[in-house]
């Protein structure tokens, strides 16, 4: 095979390549439009919970859901079991690390079988992992979660959950975001900051006529179902996110590398003309001297 015939051949590949995938890109795109359409906005319902939460805060209950002195942590990580999500998973994974040093004794749970893999790589002891996460959809999987977490609370195995997930908070920025999930006390110190608009804290006092204990476990699961179900959407977003930024980068590499193909077509083709030239004069010449 020739020069000339062996650059065409890798440019026609190239060629090819790039018409894949920027179709795959483009679907990405539009995936992460069409998630962020459809994504159910929390930022009302959400912040009706830590209005109740802030009134918690004055009132006589020892649950465990709204206040609790137990050291223990649960740190529950949200990656990805998507492709070219490795460094997606991988920036997720070190920022729960850099948080689990501040609790020594927390349990890690995993959500997704990659995140754990990266989670041992970095020398985290990974306690539950969620996998095969196709089959099930966000609800069912928050309430799965949820159920885990809160007996967990209940039966004094842990004192608060955190929960770290990748938030994208545009198409081309997605960073590692820690929020807290229980207890209630610990939701309003500062400022908490839910389905991306930062809620400040607001004082208040009330009657309750029913026991707080009771109205917190019913209110508890509605609070951890629904924030996780936010945190699921987001993390899909975030997803079709970096596929799209990952074969925008693969795109601009195969670009390059087209045009020097291109250009070593054209030096390979005006080498072979001038090859032919020379050999139609050199075979003159030898006629004329006969």
């Amino acid at each position: 095979m020739g020069k000339t015939t062996r650059i065409k051949g890798d440019l026609d590949d190239v060629e090819a390549l790039l018409e894949i995938i920027n179709v795959l890109k483009d679907v990405s795109t539009n995936r992460f439009f069409t998630f962020a359409q459809r994504k159910a906005d929390f930022a009302k319902f959400l912040e009706i919970f830590l209005i109740f939460f802030n009134k918690l805060e004055n009132s006589d209950t020892k649950c465990p859901l709204v206040r609790n002195n137990n050291p223990r942590t649960d740190v529950l990580i949200i990656t990805s079991e998507q492709g070219f999500m490795a460094q997606l998973n991988s920036r997720v994974c070190s920022a729960a690390k850099k948080e689990i040093e501040k609790y020594p004794e927390a349990e890690v749970v995993c959500v997704g079988f990659r995140g754990e893999e990266k989670c041992k790589q970095l020398g985290m002891t990974v306690a539950k992992t969620y996998r095969d996460l196709e089959g099930i959809d966000h609800y069912r999987l928050s309430l799965q979660i949820r159920d885990y977490l809160i007996d967990r609370i209940m039966t004094g195995k842990s004192g608060r959950c955190l929960c770290i997930y990748i938030w994208p908070k545009s198409f081309n920025i997605l960073k590692p975001r820690v929020v807290r999930l229980l207890p209630a006390e610990e939701l309003l110190s500062g400022e908490e900051e839910t389905a991306g608009t930062a809620r400040k804290k607001r004082k208040s006092s009330f009657i309750s006529e029913s026991s707080i204990d009771g109205i917190m476990k019913v209110l508890a699961d509605i609070w951890v179902s629904s924030r996780l179900f936010e945190i699921m959407s987001d993390t899909k977003l975030a997803e079709a996110a970096s596929q799209a930024q990952q074969l925008e980068q693969a795109i601009e590499g195969l670009n390059t590398e087209k045009k020097q193909l291109a250009s070593a077509f054209k030096r390979s083709g005006r080498e072979d003309v001038n090859k032919a030239m020379r050999e139609v004069f050199s075979a003159s010449s030898v006629i004329r001297r006969r």
